[in-house]
C-alpha cells in the first residue's frame, strides 16, 4: 500500500499554476511572450473559484527556437492577490511534439555536473539536461511590453524582498526537473556569491514538483532536503512513466519500466514490445552510473491504469505503452490536485515517438545497439546560456565534452569560482 499524499490546498495552487506554464506551447509564432500571458491571464481567471486570486507580476518569460520558432522553456511568476507576500515561480514542462525524443535530446542525463554554487554541497551533480536548462532560465526576460519587461528573475526578485516574502518554485514534468534546482541555485545565491539577491533575509523558499525526473545524483538530492526540508514537496503519478527516471532500480525506477502496465503490456512474444524493451534499455545505459536519486518527501499518487485512451483501436504493446505514457503523465494527475483542463486549453501536439527514433528501436536488436545508432544521426541544436550549439548525441559524441565545457563555465563564472572547482 502506499502511503495517501498530503495535497494541500497549496499544492492545489501550485500544480495548476504549472499546468498553466504549458500556455503557448500550441503555437508557434513570433510573439509567444503576449500569446502565452494572454492564456495564462485568463486561466487564472477561470481557476479563481478554486485556486484563488493571482496576477503575473513578472513573465512570462519565454525561450524559442527553430523557424517558425516555438517555446522550449517558459517561466513566470505571480502574486497571491489575497495574500500579497506569497509568490509562486511556475515552470514549464517539455513543448511535447514528441516525448521519448525529448527526455533523450533535452535532458542529456549521460553526463553531469558539479552544483557550483555551495561549496558544502559535496559530491552533488546534476545532469547536463538540468544545467542547460538551468543556464537558460537564469538567461530569460520578458518582452518589454510584459511585466519585468527587460528583467531578469533575479532582477525581479530584488524588488520584492523589502519584506518578508515566501517564494515556491513549482514545475511539471522538465519543469518538475528543473524547479528544485532552480529553487536551490536561488537560495544558495540569496546571501552569497557575486550579487546577492535577498541580503536581509527576508525570502522564504520552498519547491512543489509534479511528475518531474531525477534531476541529480544522490548528493544533490541530499542536499535538497538539508535546505528545504518539509518545504521540498515532490509527488509523482505511480503509472507515470517519466518520473521513474533516472533512478535504475528502486522505487521508482527505470527498471519497474518493463512491467509498469502489466498485465494488459507485460513482456511476451511480440515484436512490438521487443522495440519497447530496447528503448527502455537504453535509457538505463543513457543513466548508467550516474547514481541519479530521488528527491527526498516524494509522495506517490497511486495511478489508474485507463483503458479509454485507446478508443476501441486495435493496436500492438509499443503503441498502447505510448497512449499510456501520455495519459498517466499529464491527466493522470488532474483528479488530485483537483484540475480542470477547460480553465486553460492546452492546444497540445499528441505525445508520441518521434519517428525516427521509432525506427531505431525497431531496428535495434539490443539496447548498445540504439545507443549507438543515436550518436549517428544528424545533430539537432540547441539553445546554452544564448549561444545556439549542435546538441550533443550520447555519451561518446566529443560535443558533449565541448557543451559541458561552457555550461559549467557559464555556472561557475556567476557562482564566482572556478569552473575547475
Amino acid at each position: 500500500m502506499f502511503p495517501t499524499p498530503i495535497t494541500t490546498p497549496t499544492q492545489i495552487q501550485t500544480f495548476a499554476l504549472t499546468q498553466f506554464a504549458a500556455a503557448a506551447q500550441g503555437q508557434s509564432n513570433q510573439d509567444l511572450g503576449p500569446a502565452a500571458s494572454q492564456q495564462i491571464t485568463a486561466a487564472l481567471g477561470n481557476a479563481a473559484s478554486t485556486i484563488g486570486q493571482w496576477r503575473i507580476v513578472w513573465g512570462p518569460a519565454v525561450l524559442s527556437m527553430g523557424n517558425p520558432p516555438y517555446s522550449v522553456n517558459l517561466m513566470y511568476v505571480v502574486q497571491n492577490v489575497a495574500q500579497p507576500s506569497q509568490y509562486v515561480i511556475a515552470i514549464a514542462g517539455t513543448n511535447f511534439s514528441s516525448l521519448i525524443d525529448s527526455v533523450i535530446e533535452d535532458l542529456f542525463v549521460f553526463s553531469q555536473l558539479p552544483w557550483a554554487f555551495n561549496q558544502l554541497a559535496v559530491g552533488a551533480k546534476i545532469s547536463l539536461g538540468a544545467a542547460i536548462g538551468l543556464l537558460n532560465l537564469q538567461n530569460m526576460r520578458p518582452d518589454a511590453e510584459l511585466p519585468g519587461g527587460g528583467s531578469s528573475l533575479v532582477d525581479f526578485l530584488r524588488t520584492i524582498v523589502d519584506q518578508k516574502v515566501h517564494i515556491t518554485v513549482a514545475g511539471h514534468s522538465l519543469g518538475g526537473a528543473l524547479a528544485p534546482v532552480v529553487a536551490l541555485w536561488l537560495a544558495d545565491t540569496a546571501q552569497s556569491g557575486l550579487l546577492p539577491w535577498d541580503p536581509q533575509r527576508n525570502a522564504t523558499i520552498g519547491v512543489d514538483t509534479f511528475a518531474g525526473p531525477t534531476p541529480g545524483n544522490l548528493a544533490f538530492s541530499l542536499y535538497a532536503g538539508i535546505r528545504f526540508g518539509k518545504r521540498l514537496r515532490p509527488v509523482y503519478n505511480t503509472l507515470d512513466v517519466v518520473p521513474h527516471a533516472w533512478q535504475e532500480f528502486g522505487e521508482p525506477s527505470l527498471s519497474e519500466l518493463f512491467s509498469i502496465y502489466a498485465p494488459d503490456i507485460a513482456p511476451k512474444i511480440d515484436l512490438s514490445y521487443a522495440a519497447l524493451a530496447v528503448l527502455i534499455g537504453a535509457f538505463q545505459l543513457l543513466a548508467a552510473k550516474g547514481g541519479y536519486t530521488p528527491l527526498p518527501n516524494l509522495a506517490p499518487i497511486p495511478g489508474t491504469y485507463n483503458t479509454a485512451v485507446y478508443q476501441g483501436q486495435k493496436l500492438d504493446a509499443f503503441h498502447k505503452f505510448l497512449l499510456q505514457v501520455g495519459y498517466q503523465h499529464i491527466n493522470g494527475y488532474y483528479d488530485a490536485f483537483g484540475y480542470n483542463a477547460d480553465w486553460m486549453p492546452k492546444q497540445l501536439k499528441p505525445i508520441s515517438l518521434s519517428q525516427d527514433l521509432s525506427n531505431l528501436a525497431s531496428n535495434s536488436a539490443t539496447a548498445q545497439d540504439f545507443v549507438q545508432a543515436l550518436q549517428t544521426r544528424q545533430p539537432k541544436q540547441i539553445q546554452v546560456g544564448g549561444v545556439v550549439v549542435n546538441a550533443p548525441r550520447g555519451p561518446d559524441d566529443p560535443q558533449t565534452a565541448r557543451v559541458v565545457s561552457m555550461v559549467q563555465a557559464a555556472l561557475a563564472a556567476q557562482a564566482g569560482v572556478s569552473a575547475a572547482q
